[in-house]
């Protein structure tokens, strides 16, 4: 009799102890629930307040540029960005242009379908899927890409209007046209893009600067100026004019540089050799200077741990005496380990030794920027000017390294007063390519695709043969 209470007790001990795991095991249960349903809570919470992003991809596809970034806070209207495509594909490509909203209160960002609104396609002339339009007040641009360099061309094509720049032409100037690697072409691209209209200017034929010319470009003459040219330039720079100016070694410019010289650059005869062990990291020749070290003027501001390359330059000297009303910084030096060879001459030309006396020791300047204060009361113009001792720097074949697009472009933002525009500039989209040989190709195909599933059967299938 006793020993069936007893096990009565243990029976009813058991089964309260096992309602109370039961009881316990809800109750975790409940409350693991509660928490991840306030752990999901909390992240939408914080998702939807915050809307952090991370962009992971190599080449930053989805994130602003500094360049853009900077423009889109200086916006002072209020700008609509248009996405025209069907309405299957409308949300394609929103991770950046979305971003443009973010960076400015004074972007909207609207997606049409272009078969259910054509009126509004009309309005803007829009034809085909996939095209974006930036439009202010009554005015608008057509993006050339949906990218960010598209997008953000329109928008300072619609902030900045059109501008003319002027190539002088008649003494051998670069080819503006030419695809051939030390043509310009991909140059008038950018400045196209930009929103500059280009124009050819022959001196020679008409003595005066045009007077809707904002600004003058000289792309490495083969032979000097005459002097009634050199004349139209002065006048041009006293009255607030803005000229670029790219002088390449082994030309004899007597007129060009002495008009340089009266506002304190004095360009040499030589050519610089950069013996720079750094430079064998990129490939190039000592007499291709690699430069990373830069001035304070803005436009080099933005290139600090960048690196462009001057290809046969020449240096200048920037005079110690100050002249009234006039002020150059330097934008770009040499290293320590470079030289001006002296008295250089193209067609006989070799890189030889340092000459104590006769050559120039470096760090040498091989880009200088200045300002000259021109007229007089109440007319008193500021003109600007770049000098570089190359025009191979903006060329097909050298424009696209490190910070060399960059430069240039900076350089004539700054000449056109445009600060807002100095930066780095968004990037070309770059395809990324896995390149398998035809034995990693057999041997994905056999691990990868037959042999790891056959794996997980096995494995599987014994793991089941254990349990049953």
């Amino acid at each position: 009799m006793e020993s069936k209470d007893t096990e009565k007790a243990e029976k009813s001990a058991v089964t309260v102890g096992a309602g109370k795991r039961r009881v316990l095991e809800g109750v975790n249960l409940v409350v693991y629930t509660l928490v991840g349903i306030a752990i999901v809570v909390l992240a939408n919470w914080f998702v939807n307040n915050h809307d952090t992003r991370w962009d992971l991809t190599p080449a930053k596809r989805y994130s602003l540029s500094p360049q853009t970034l900077k423009l889109l806070k200086g916006v002072d209207r209020d700008i609509f960005i248009y996405i025209f495509d069907q309405k299957s594909r409308l949300r394609e490509g929103r991770d950046l242009l979305e971003n443009y909203a973010k960076a400015s209160s004074r972007v909207s960002l609207r997606y049409v379908d272009l078969d259910r609104e054509p009126t509004l396609a009309k309005q803007f002339g829009v034809r085909s899927y996939g095209t974006v339009v930036v439009a202010s007040g009554n005015s608008h641009y057509e993006a050339k890409s949906t990218d960010e360099e598209g997008v953000t061309n329109a928008v300072v094509r619609l902030l900045t209007g059109q501008k003319n720049v002027y190539f002088v032409s008649g003494h051998g100037e670069r080819n503006l046209d030419s695809t051939e690697r030390h043509g310009y072409d991909r140059v008038k691209k950018q400045f196209e893009n930009e929103n500059y209209e280009i124009k050819t200017l022959t001196l020679l034929q008409k003595m005066e600067i045009p007077t809707d010319c904002s600004l003058l470009v000289i792309a490495g003459p083969q032979n000097d100026y005459l002097p009634q040219e050199v004349d139209a330039i002065r006048k041009y720079m006293n009255g607030g004019g803005r000229a670029l100016f790219m002088l390449d070694p082994g030309v004899d410019l007597p007129n060009l540089s002495k008009l340089l010289e009266e506002w304190n650059v004095t360009p040499r005869n030589d050519l610089v050799i950069d013996m720079n062990p750094m430079a064998q990291v990129f490939g190039t020749e000592p007499t291709m200077p690699l430069i990373v070290k830069y001035g304070s003027n803005p436009i080099v501001q933005p290139l600090s741990g960048y690196a462009s390359l001057f290809p046969v330059t020449r240096s200048f000297e920037i005079g110690k005496d100050n002249k009234p009303g006039v002020t150059v910084d330097s934008l770009c030096e040499t290293s320590a380990d470079s030289y001006g060879s002296a008295n250089f001459n193209p067609q006989v030309h070799t890189v030889a030794a340092f000459r104590q006396g006769t050559d120039t020791k470096g760090p040498l300047t091989v880009a200088v920027a200045g300002t000259i204060s021109g007229g007089e009361g109440d007319k008193k113009a500021e003109g600007r000017f770049v000098a570089l001792g190359t025009s191979f720097l903006p060329a097909n074949v050298f424009l696209g390294f490190q910070a060399n697009r960059d430069l240039f472009l900076n350089m004539v933002n700054w000449l056109e007063a445009e600060t807002n525009m100095i930066s780095i500039r968004p990037k070309p989209p770059e395809e990324q390519h896995l390149n398998v040989t035809q034995r990693q190709m057999s041997n994905i195909l056999y691990f990868g695709v037959i042999g790891l599933p056959v794996l997980i059967i096995i494995v599987g299938t014994t793991v089941w043969w254990r349990r049953r």
